[in-house]
Parts: structure tokens; C-alpha cells; sequence
């Protein structure tokens, strides 16, 4: 009761993390609801909610904020020209964008067009690369070709050089430089090189496997020094001119980070020495996104700030060099994940709720008082709120709730063999139900196994607007968690521990961990759900790989998305709106021809007794619910 006493804005803020994730893009406004921060402009997300669907533009809608990306890149790049003043680092920095985070040419296109920092792109294939080649049309445009390559990815990539770009093929094997070395011949273009080493070093976090001698990418020292042999022999060892490497994606704890680039710089220097003149040194990925917002090194977190992020790379790579009197390389990254995740924010409504205390149905237990187990029941129930009111309850709070799950299970027993009714048992559930919210409420000290269980056994289910394959996919295949929390009324205690389901009809269709005041909680505090009444949610950080990566499950497809542009007047613009896919467009993913269907239709109809009439309006009803979304209006 004392939380909601003193329940507030600011206490939300403080309960849902929102100040230690949002980077300074988020917060709530005196009304209650999220605001999307700009120079120019606060943007109540709750206001442009109506603003969409004024439009018709229904939830679930990804909505992108291209002014964040711009200023996560200023914030990457102030820290790191920052720390090369501070180190008196004779080289430059470069970001890389690696557009398999987000291939979207919304993304794509605004790192091209801005013009306040160089921006570099990082391809893995075919598709990406002439996706590049395709979009950037200033020139001398930096493309860094990554991943296995065949004569035809290699070739093309000779081609971007043609187009007037930087094309720099970092090779991955030793039968790589031979394709290159055909191929810029027969071409008549000089080649810039670069070559992936494989450290042996290894960060912690879900993406550790990309790191280490068992990675799937990087040329062993073998390899290293058959390629150097293979470039003097071809007289081509001036054309190597960037190192690469990579520990892996959100890399919790910086001093892995660290350990890493000390490695690479020992190929540094000794593939200096034995006669290589790197211009480019590329570090790869790896600062993580804090999408817990505790600033530690656990997974989903990260124990550094993009300054020391920065500041660590310039000052490893420069002491080295100084050490070893090397030239100092331009830096680039590779980070992708930090550059988008902010950017994009997936909004649904909540469309149905089921709850664990439900009393009002059921009449009192003066009705039930004929059966022997609900008996039994009453009785225990009536002890536990007699030991709520004691001053030492806790030494036999724990026993007692062990004794009303067991009473529980034995009501349970006695309706398989029918000497309980359907109504007895429902009630059962109920009444027990309400016990268990009395002993969790009751006491803070009751034991941490026993909170646990009567959290899981408390938790509301409610049914959102989406598809957590498509549109969050890492929540399915990654465990990743990301800041979940409603857009909405946090000016009210929100009473409900919930559980968060999508529309598919699959059991790992929920979210089972949530950000949450001082941990990571298996329920997510919400508001009571009234049906008359919407009720929205975001998830946020999801700008970062989750659009590519969402599957079709149950054939839902794209959500409908949107990017806001903020106005130098305080205003905004809706532009580059993207309809979300129509159930034609899900079913033609999977080889289900519209056109087939229509004959199928038409065929059957032949041979039902239906009026002309009857059959016209059938067939409209059809194609309308054709070209319908995939998700619910």
C-alpha cells in the first residue's frame, strides 16, 4: 500500500530503469506518458499514437527516430576525437556501419546523407554490397567487403571501385587473394586489401563463439603467414593495408575488450615487421548496449561508458605503436548494435488479459462447505491470515504456504476422480490464489525460493499485438532482454505483475524476464486492463537486428512503421510511412499464389446452390480479408 501511496513519476522512472537505459532520448512527461526527446521538441508518444491512427495507422507500428541515430554518432565520435586529443594519437577514427544490423534503406540512407561525421559501410555478401553500391552515391565512399567470397562477390566489389568508391576486400582465406588477383587483372583495377586474423582471445556474452581460436571467421597465424608469402611472391604485399578483427557483438566487460586489441596489436606490429605497412587498423564490434540498465557485466549490460570505450582503444593502440615506433593506423569500428538499437521503438496494445485473482465470480465459501477438501481448505486459509496478523508469522508463514500448495494439489487429485465439481475447483483456485497474494504481500523476509514461486504463481497473462518472432525475435532465440514498459499512465501504481504474450499460437510466444526497479523480475508491473479503454506498450532498443531477423511464425509478417522527422519549429513530420504486410503478402513468402487461391474460390463456388448475389458479396469478403494486415485491427 505504501507504493501506491507514494507512487509517482518519478518513482517510475526509478522502478522501470528508464534513466539508466535511455541515454538521455526518453522520459515522462507530467501527464503520465513517454516522451521522445529532441533539440527542438518533446514528443508524447501516447499523443502520436492517436496522431497514427487519425491517419490509419493501427498498433503494432515500429516507429523509428532518425535524430537518434544521428546523435548516438555524435556521441561515438565526440568520445573518440576526444580521447585522441587526450592521448595525442597521430592517427583518426573512422565508424563503420555493419548493415546487417539493420539493412533497412531508411537506416541506410540517413548514415549516407548526413554529412557531420565520415561514415564507413561494412558488407557480408553479395546482396549487402550492391545494396551500398546501390544507395551511396557520393563519392569515395569507404565499403569494407567482409565474409567468405566467391569470384562473383569479389569481382563485384572490383566493380565498386569503378563506381568510384573505397572498396577494401578483407580477405578470409588464402584462395580469396588468388580471385582478387585474377579478377583486378582482367580489370585493370588496383586492389585494396585487407586481411582478418583469429585471435585467441575471448570476450564473455551470447556472442563469444565469434571470438577465440574456434571462431568461424579470421586466418590463423598459419594462414597469416602462407597469405604473406603468397602476397610477396605476387608482389602485391603494398596492396594489404587494413587489419581486421572481431571479438563478437555486445561485449559486456571492457577489459575483454581490451585483452583483444593488446592481441591484435601484436600481429600489428610483427606483420609490420616482416614487411607490411598497414594504413587502417579495423577493431570490429563489440560495445554493448545496456539494455538492463545496471551498468554491469552481465550479458545484456556493459560495465564501461562509450567514453572508456574510446578512450581504452586509443590508448592501447597508441601506447603500443609508441612501444614499438609504428606509424598510427586510422581506427575504425564496427558498431553497429549501438549505433541503431536506440532508434526504433516497437508500440503494441494490449488486447485481452487474463487474471489470477478473480474473486467477484464466485459465491462465498458458506456455499462450499459440503466437501471435506474445501473444508480442509477454509480452515487452512483461515490460520494463515490469523499467522498475517501475528507478530512472528514469518517462522510459520513458509510451512503454511507448503501446506496450502499441497491442499491444493489434493483438490485437484479428488476432481480427476469426480468427488470435486467444476464449480468447487474454480472456486478452489481462487480463494488460494488470493492466499497466495495475502503471504507475498504480508512479508519482505519470507524466504527468497518461496518469493519466487509465489511470484510465478501470481502473474497475470496479458495478450498484445504482435508477433515476438517477427518483430523481437532475440527474446525467443537469445533470451535478450529489452526495456519493456507501458506508454501510458505511469502517473498510476501500476497494480498488475504480468506476463506478456504475443498473438502466435506458440508457448514460447512470451516475454519471461523484464527490467525492473533493482533486478531482472519474471513479470512486468502494468496497469488493471479495461477493454473499453486502450492500453499501449513499447518496447524499446530494438533498432538493432531484430527487423532482419523476424521469422514469419503463424504468418505474421512486417508490422506497419513509420520515422518521425522533428521540425526546427517544434513540430513533427510522419514520412516514409511503410505499410505493414497484407495477409497476400505473407502468404506469396511462402509460395501461396493470391491468384490460385481466387480460382479455388471461384471453382468451389461452382458447385454450391448460392444465389449470384450471395456468391459476389463472398468473394469480396475474401479479397478484402486478401489484402487485409496480419495482425489484429
Amino acid at each position: 500500500m505504501g507504493d501506491r501511496i507514494s507512487w509517482s513519476v518519478s518513482k517510475a522512472k526509478t522502478h522501470y530503469r528508464l534513466d539508466k537505459w535511455n541515454m538521455g532520448f526518453f522520459d515522462i512527461n507530467s501527464k503520465g506518458n513517454i516522451i521522445v526527446k529532441s533539440e527542438s521538441h518533446d514528443l508524447d508518444l501516447f499523443e502520436l499514437i492517436q496522431d497514427l491512427r487519425g491517419k490509419g495507422i493501427n498498433t503494432p507500428v515500429l516507429v523509428r527516430f532518425p535524430h537518434i541515430l544521428q546523435e548516438i554518432i555524435t556521441k561515438i565520435y565526440s568520445e573518440f576525437q576526444a580521447a585522441i586529443k587526450a592521448s595525442n594519437y597521430a592517427g583518426n577514427y573512422i565508424a563503420a556501419y555493419p548493415i546487417k544490423v539493420n539493412q533497412q534503406a531508411t537506416v541506410i540512407q540517413h548514415l549516407h546523407d548526413q554529412t557531420q561525421w565520415p561514415i564507413a559501410f561494412e558488407v557480408g555478401s553479395k546482396a549487402e554490397l550492391l545494396a551500398c553500391l546501390g544507395i551511396l552515391q557520393r563519392n569515395n565512399q569507404t565499403i569494407i567487403c567482409n565474409g567468405y567470397k566467391d569470384q562473383s562477390y569479389i569481382r563485384l566489389a572490383l566493380l565498386g571501385c569503378m563506381l568510384g568508391h573505397k572498396v577494401i576486400i578483407v580477405l578470409e582465406s588464402i584462395h580469396e587473394l588468388n580471385y582478387v588477383l585474377e579478377q583486378s587483372a582482367e580489370l585493370e583495377i588496383e586492389p585494396i586489401l585487407g586481411m582478418r586474423v583469429r585471435l585467441s582471445s575471448i570476450a564473455e556474452g551470447n556472442w563469444q563463439n565469434t571470438g577465440g581460436q574456434f571462431s568461424k571467421f579470421g586466418l590463423t597465424t598459419n594462414d597469416i603467414l602462407a597469405l604473406v608469402n603468397a602476397l610477396k611472391n605476387t608482389h602485391s604485399l603494398a596492396r594489404m593495408k587494413m587489419l581486421h578483427f572481431h571479438m563478437g557483438s555486445q561485449i559486456p566487460c571492457l577489459q575483454d575488450i581490451q585483452l583483444g586489441i593488446k592481441e591484435a596489436m601484436r600481429y600489428f606490429s610483427e606483420l609490420t615487421r616482416i614487411g607490411i605497412e598497414f594504413k587502417m587498423l579495423n577493431v570490429g564490434g563489440g560495445l554493448a548496449i545496456d539494455y538492463e540498465g545496471d551498468c554491469s557485466d552481465s550479458y545484456f549490460s556493459r560495465d564501461y561508458s562509450i567514453k572508456q570505450y574510446a578512450s581504452t582503444i586509443i590508448d592501447t593502440v597508441n601506447s603500443i605503436c609508441r612501444k614499438n615506433k609504428l606509424k598510427s593506423p586510422t581506427i575504425y569500428t564496427e558498431n553497429g548494435r549501438a549505433m541503431t538499437a536506440h532508434h526504433a521503438v516497437l508500440i503494441t496494445n494490449v488486447i485481452d488479459a487474463e487474471y489470477k485473482l478473480q474473486m467477484e465470480t464466485f459465491k462465498s465459501c458458506n456455499d462450499y462447505t459440503n466437501n471435506q477438501k474445501l473444508d480442509l481448505l477454509h480452515k487452512l486459509i483461515s490460520e494463515i491470515s490469523m499467522d498475517i496478523s501475528s507478530p512472528d508469522a514469518s517462522k510459520s508463514l513458509s510451512g503454511k504456504y507448503n501446506a496450502l500448495f499441497e491442499q491444493m494439489k489434493l483438490i485437484e487429485q479428488d476432481f480427476l476422480m469426480g468427488r470435486v465439481s467444476l464449480q468447487e475447483k474454480a472456486y478452489a483456485e481462487a480463494v488460494v490464489n488470493h492466499a497466495y497474494d495475502n503471504i507475498y504481500n504480508a512479508y519482505e523476509e519470507l524466504d527468497s525460493e518461496y518469493k519466487q514461486e509465489l511470484e510465478e504463481k501470481l502473474v497475470d497473462k496479458y495478450f498484445c499485438n504482435f508477433s515476438l518472432f517477427q518483430s523481437t525475435p532475440d527474446i525467443w532465440g537469445l533470451k535478450q532482454i529489452f526495456p519493456i514498459l507501458p506508454l501510458h499512465r505511469l502517473n498510476e501504481f501500476p497494480n498488475r505483475k504480468v506476463h506478456i504474450h504475443d498473438l502466435t499460437c506458440d508457448s514460447d510466444g512470451q516475454i519471461g524476464t523484464y527490467v525492473e526497479n533493482n533486478s531482472i523480475k519474471p513479470y512486468l508491473s502494468l496497469h488493471e486492463f479495461y477493454r473499453e479503454d486502450d492500453y499501449y506498450i513499447g518496447l524499446f532498443l530494438v533498432g538493432a537486428y531484430q527487423e532482419i531477423l523476424g521469422d514469419l511464425h503463424n504468418l505474421f509478417g512486417d508490422t506497419y512503421a513509420v520515422n518521425i522527422e522533428f521540425d526546427s519549429d517544434g513540430t513533427y513530420q510522419i514520412y516514409e510511412e511503410e505499410p505493414g504486410d497484407t495477409i497476400e503478402d505473407v502468404l506469396s513468402y511462402v509460395h501461396i499464389n493470391s491468384d490460385d487461391m481466387r480460382r479455388t474460390w471461384l471453382y468451389r463456388l461452382g458447385d454450391m446452390n448460392i444465389h449470384e448475389h450471395s456468391k459476389k458479396l463472398l468473394l469480396q469478403e475474401l479479397e478484402t480479408a486478401l489484402q487485409q494486415n496480419s495482425y489484429l485491427n
